[in-house]
């Protein structure tokens, strides 16, 4: 599977990442997981069945790498998150829409969020990157991997970014940011021809918060 970048990554790219301890490698190799995974799924199975599979092996491709690397796995609330070894940054998967990785542009996540997550994102910026001002103790700082995938022939375009939401209620879809690291997009090919005109369905979860 040949793999490539529908522009250049930037010094600023890296420097920004680097800020969180990501690396753009760590995010393409979570990333084509889960594209490898959503290929494999069967024509026949359950519509929502290509985005599960990718959910399931982005989250899982993502947190093996990072915890290789000091990361911690994180379960709270069973939301699969991965937690940095010593800044209180942590970090999920969240589906975009086609504003994804542009900056500037309306992105919102593509369903509202439960109670774990908006309890999550409550020691989160509002409107500037201030990682750690008024930070509580028991307080992290909540960012996701954005993806947005879509097909364009036999390619696969997968759009980007790692963003920090502003705290969100819960029930509501996640639109306000505090900052983004918006990536070109990253390209995957030659890939099968989707089952049908529609394409691949998402797939998210709303998480139940026990207390």
């Amino acid at each position: 599977m040949r793999m490539s970048h529908a522009a250049e990554l930037t010094a600023d790219h890296h420097t920004q990442l680097a800020e969180l301890g990501l690396r753009v490698d760590q995010l393409d190799d979570a990333i084509w997981a889960g594209i490898n995974a959503r290929l494999s799924a069967p024509p026949l199975g359950p519509t929502n069945g290509p985005g599960l599979l990718d959910w399931i092996h982005r989250v899982g491709k993502l947190r093996e790498i990072l915890v290789d690397e000091g990361w911690v796995r994180l379960d709270k609330w069973n939301a699969g998150l991965v937690q940095h070894p010593s800044k209180p940054i942590v970090l999920g998967t969240l589906q975009g829409n086609r504003h994804t990785g542009t900056l500037g542009a309306p992105l919102r996540s593509d369903y509202a969020k439960g109670p774990a997550i908006a309890a999550m994102m409550r020691g989160n910026d509002h409107d500037q990157f201030t990682l750690f001002d008024s930070l509580h103790t028991h307080e992290w700082k909540l960012w996701f991997l954005v993806t947005y995938p879509h097909q364009e022939g036999d390619r696969m375009v997968v759009l980007r970014e790692v963003a920090q939401p502003e705290p969100t209620p819960q029930g509501q879809v996640v639109d306000r940011w505090a900052r983004r690291i918006t990536l070109p997009p990253v390209v995957f090919g030659p890939v099968p021809a989707p089952r049908d005109a529609s394409g691949p369905a998402p797939v998210d979860f709303t998480v139940t918060f026990r207390g």
